[in-house]
Order: structure tokens, then C-alpha cells, then sequence
């Protein structure tokens, strides 16, 4: 009788051949993710060469004013429609990436025994994981950290426009690492809970949840996480222009002390009333776009380790029940 011999080269070694029983049993969610992928990349292509030249789109500004820059030209709401969609189609991956996790990938087996048994046909329990884990984690970064270039280029030839600011609502997230490292968290909080619920529909719903909830308490925290600036103007001037994210603003009274704005717009009587002699802003400069992302990103890749850590321990204490 031959006996089997494996090379850590071959498709059919220990190592690789699990991930490639990986891929081949979720091949469908593999090219639809490539498909996501290369739609969504096409999109952007075409967003930033026919669709911004073909249709002359330019953007027009007012000078110290935010977000003050529209689409002009022929199709300009088209182009802004798609360009908002674009985004979207970006960080929406997260939230797929968790329903994923929870449902197929990990919920699925789970419930139905499946991985119980794979784990008796010598596949040991923390490998199947891994494999579980790492193979769409993979495919995760390369096909985001695309679609993450892709819109940046689009960004830059059109900076001038809201829909291509970081610190325009929503964008922020399509523009950087944080982008790729989310998937990864969404991948894993959706193990993680699957591990807990042992149920496909419970697992997609409470992944969903936990990443969505993530990423609301992170947009909360966003403006904090780096050293934040000010800008003040007097009773006369008002506010100046400034041009970043949004954080807080208010009057400024004789004594230096900040206070709510009391609304007196141009009234002397009101101001001296209340002894307002100027007024501020604070906000995130559009300069710190990348100090905000790192310090986001580190966030997030340090919530995901914690995530598969804990994963992990579900794995063998069940294994020990």
C-alpha cells in the first residue's frame, strides 16, 4: 500500500491544504468579493478619468467658506451621486466582512456541527481557525487597500469638492488604513460572536450590531484623538474660515471664558449684555488627516487582536468541556 507523502509545497500539504479546502468551500463568497471588487475599483476608474474629463467636472469654491465647493458641468449631479455611492460601496465592508464571519464562515459550521467534525478528521482545532480567519482576512486587505487607492486618486483630482474631504461626513473612512483595518475587526467580532451564539441568524445580527456600534463610538472619539486647534474672530469679524473637522464653538467673554453662543448675530446691546468679545471654533485641521488615521488605525488593529485572542480561548475551552 503507497503511503502519502506531503511537501510543505504541495496543495495537498497539512498547511496549504487547508486553505485551500478554505477557498474552495467558499469560493462563491470569494468571487463575489472579487467582483465586489472589481466593480467597485471600475467605478473609480471611471470616476476619475471619463467621468471628471468627459464631463468637464470642476469644482467651484468660495474662498474661507467650508465645503463651499460644488460639482460644476454637464452630468455634475450624476458624477456627485456616483462619486457619494463610491464611497459607500467602501465602507460598507466592514459590516460584510461581520455578517460573513457570522453567518458562513464560522455561524454556519458552527450550528450545524460541521466543525466539530472537521476537527475529528485530523485538522486540529486551532489550525482550522487560522485557516478560517486568515484566508479572507487576506483577500480583505488586498481587495480594500485597492479600492482605499483607487478613491484617493479620485480625491485628488478633485479635492476641492465636500464629497472628496476627509472631514466631510461619512468620507473619512474610505480614505485611509482605518478602511482596511476595519474589514478585519468586522471579521473577527463576527467569529467572536458566532463562537458565543452558535447560531447563523443571531451571529449575522449581533456582528452587525458590535461593528456598527464600534464604528459610531470611534467617529465620537475621532476628533479627541489628536492634539485639536482654534480659531477665534471678534464681534465684527465672527467666525474665520477654517477648513478641517468640525468639533466645537461658542463666545468667547472679556475674561477669556468660553460659553455658548448666545445667538446676539450683530446686536451690541445683546453681546455687552452677556460680554461677548469674540467668538471660536476648535476642530481637527485638514493637516492631521493622517496623524487621525494611525492613531485610528492602531485603535482598531489592537480591538481585533483582542477579538481573535479571545476567539481563540472560546475555542479551547470548548474544546475542554
Amino acid at each position: 500500500m503507497s503511503t502519502a507523502v506531503f511537501s510543505p509545497f504541495s496543495p495537498f500539504s497539512p498547511s496549504t491544504g487547508l486553505t485551500w479546502t478554505v477557498l474552495r468551500l467558499h469560493r462563491l463568497a470569494l468571487w463575489v468579493w472579487v467582483a465586489y471588487v472589481a466593480l467597485t475599483g471600475a467605478l473609480l476608474l471611471w470616476l476619475w478619468g471619463p467621468g471628471s474629463s468627459g464631463w468637464h467636472i470642476t469644482g467651484k469654491c468660495v474662498a474661507g467658506v467650508v465645503n463651499a465647493c460644488t460639482a460644476t458641468g454637464p452630468g455634475a449631479g450624476t458624477y456627485t451621486n456616483l462619486l457619494g455611492l463610491s464611497t459607500s460601496l467602501i465602507t460598507i465592508v466592514p459590516a460584510i466582512a461581520a455578517a460573513f464571519a457570522g453567518g458562513t464562515l464560522i455561524g454556519r459550521e458552527l450550528e450545524r456541527g460541521t466543525a466539530a467534525l472537521a476537527w475529528t478528521q485530523s485538522v486540529p482545532p486551532a489550525r482550522w481557525l487560522a485557516a478560517k480567519l486568515a484566508a479572507p482576512a487576506a483577500f480583505l486587505v488586498v481587495g480594500t487597500g485597492i479600492l482605499v487607492a483607487l478613491r484617493r486618486l479620485v480625491a485628488s483630482g478633485a479635492s476641492g469638492l465636500p464629497d472628496n474631504q476627509w472631514f466631510t461626513y461619512g468620507v473619512y473612512g474610505s480614505l485611509g488604513p482605518t478602511a482596511v483595518a476595519l474589514p478585519l475587526l468586522g471579521l473577527a467580532l463576527g467569529a467572536l460572536v458566532a463562537f458565543i451564539s452558535r447560531r447563523v441568524i443571531s451571529s449575522i445580527c449581533v456582528s452587525l450590531a458590535l461593528t456598527g456600534i464600534v464604528i459610531t463610538a470611534l467617529g465620537e472619539l475621532r476628533g479627541h484623538l489628536w492634539t485639536t486647534s482654534t480659531v477665534t474672530g471678534d464681534i465684527h469679524q465672527g467666525y474665520r474660515g477654517f477648513t478641517g473637522l468640525f468639533l466645537d464653538e461658542g463666545a468667547v467673554t472679556a475674561s477669556g471664558a468660553r460659553i455658548a453662543d448666545p445667538l446676539c448675530v450683530s446686536d451690541k446691546s445683546c453681546l455687552a449684555q452677556h460680554d461677548i468679545t469674540g467668538f471660536y471654533r476648535e476642530f481637527q485641521p485638514a493637516s492631521h488627516f493622517w496623524p487621525l488615521q494611525l492613531v485610528e488605525t492602531g485603535i482598531l488593529l489592537a480591538l481585533t487582536a483582542l477579538a481573535v485572542t479571545a476567539v481563540f480561548a472560546l475555542l479551547r475551552r470548548n474544546q475542554r468541556i
